[in-house]
């Protein structure tokens, strides 16, 4: 009888293995235009439905998203939940897959016009034992207006119905989205691993914009994403306790319209840099208009660089702890004992280039003060609506005109809740190029960048 040597039985079983574990990474290509449900995936053949390539994915793979609507499953504007490790979600691809450019050809993620959003996260990797890692979220616009409604009988406060409008609600439009509980931040990443969100447009959060739970010795990048309008905060990113200590770079993202839902809420950047939890370094972001502060640290600690940001208006101050404001960007580095320099306190140009009625809504809105304290002065509100010829407050429902926002009467239009950017009719949805894409860039070094370098 012949003998075998059991080395080669050995090294054919792991190189059959080898094959295997390579055939399950794939490169997938999705497009909603071009794509079809019998499609293969492959770049000649594209799948159509995101949410069932998400539904499917496997370690390894690489999603290419081309331009388009993806509506998600149920047309809600959710995507599955996932526990899958290293995984690349791309999106801003041209829909023949020659180009990317995630703020030309938009990769857009939202319910169907005539639907109201789910009220989950778009975007969810969460495990019970909490060992995901390598997950990459890049380039999607993501408008959650239709969470609860995104469109109403007209303006709030005008007390009748506007030609083209129709309540879609108990309530109608002055209740839209009001979320008194639980958190679905719009892009959800939790694990003891490392996470990058990049390239990302998300409006009308109904919570949280960007919420990242880190750990190990990984790293977690959060770069030039733009997260207009959310209820509690922009964006989070915190160690999980006892799980290690990662690294995060937080960089050229513009965060502008955080609101207060309950008191201290409505941060920009929420973090929580702790000595022997890692380093956090935010730069060269745009942090402007948010009620609970520009960056809010839940404990004092030196491991936190603070550098060249561009802070604006922030009711509870550009630099708060724990929801207390300490201070704003001109007077950070007398402050502070932690790594700062280049910060200013000026207002964004950004800001000129959202819309004038949202803006006038936002800055007659009664739910907090918004010149409580002593870091928002009344000369920066003035400045703000003459940027956009905005003299005096017209509120619907009231005659007469109001010079200052003293001046304005108690009990007014709870403007706090108001989507971005105005009172859509039935139908109706987002014009990017319109309301958005303009913020793109607009502060130079500061803030989201037209191209972004990966």
């Amino acid at each position: 009888m012949k003998k075998y040597k059991p080395w080669g039985c050995i090294l054919s079983i792991v190189t059959i293995c080898a094959f295997a574990g390579s055939a399950i990474a794939k490169d997938i290509y999705i497009s909603k235009t071009t794509g079809s449900k019998k499609g293969d995936g492959s770049k000649a053949k594209p799948k159509k439905m995101l949410w069932k390539a998400i539904k499917g994915l496997a370690p390894g793979d690489h999603l290419f998203v081309a331009e388009g609507h993806y509506m998600g499953k149920g047309k809600k504007g959710i995507m599955p939940k996932s526990t899958i490790s290293n995984v690349i979600i791309e999106g801003g691809w041209k829909a023949d897959f020659s180009a990317r450019d995630p703020f030309k050809y938009l990769s857009i993620i939202g319910p169907a016009s005539d639907r109201q959003g789910d009220s989950d996260s778009v975007f969810k990797w969460e495990a019970s034992n909490s060992k995901i890692d390598n997950v990459t979220i890049d380039g999607f616009a993501i408008d959650r207006g239709a969470h609860a409604a995104y469109y109403g009988a007209g303006n709030p406060g005008a007390n009748k119905k506007i030609d083209g409008h129709e309540d879609c609600t108990g309530w109608g439009f002055q209740a839209i989205n009001t979320k008194k509980s639980g958190s679905d931040p719009t892009i959800e990443l939790i694990g003891k691993g490392s996470f990058t969100v990049r390239n990302c447009l998300l409006i009308n959060n109904p919570w949280w914009g960007i919420y990242i739970k880190a750990g190990g010795t990984g790293k977690v990048i959060i770069e030039n994403n733009l997260v207009l309008i959310s209820q509690g905060r922009g964006i989070e990113a915190i160690t999980g306790g006892g799980w290690g200590k990662p690294t995060y770079q937080i960089k050229n993202n513009t965060v502008m319209f955080g609101h207060a839902m309950k008191t201290t809420e409505g941060r920009a950047i929420s973090i929580d840099p702790r000595n022997g939890y890692g380093k956090v370094v935010v730069e060269n972001n745009v942090l402007a208009l948010n009620d609970g502060g520009g960056v809010t640290v839940k404990f004092k600690s030196k491991e936190l660089s603070l550098n060249n940001n561009k802070f604006f208006f922030n009711r509870r101050a550009d630099f708060a702890v724990g929801g207390t404001g300490v201070t704003n960007a001109d007077e950070f580095e007398d402050e502070l004992e932690i790594d700062t320099e280049g910060n200013l306190h000026e207002m964004p140009k950004a800001l000129a280039k959202t819309a004038k009625e949202w803006f006038d809504r936002y800055s007659a809105r009664e739910f907090v003060d918004m010149l409580a304290g002593d870091f928002n002065k009344n000369d920066e509100l003035v400045a703000m609506r003459k940027a956009f010829g905005l003299a005096e407050y017209k509120l619907p429902g009231y005659k007469e005109a109001f010079a200052a926002y003293k001046k304005l009467p108690r009990a007014r239009p709870k403007f706090n809740q108001s989507r971005y950017p105005t009172p859509l009719k039935k139908g109706e949805m987002m014009d990017w190029n319109k309301w958005v894409l303009p913020v793109i860039g607009a502060d130079g070094k500061f803030g989201i960048q037209s191209t972004f370098a990966k």
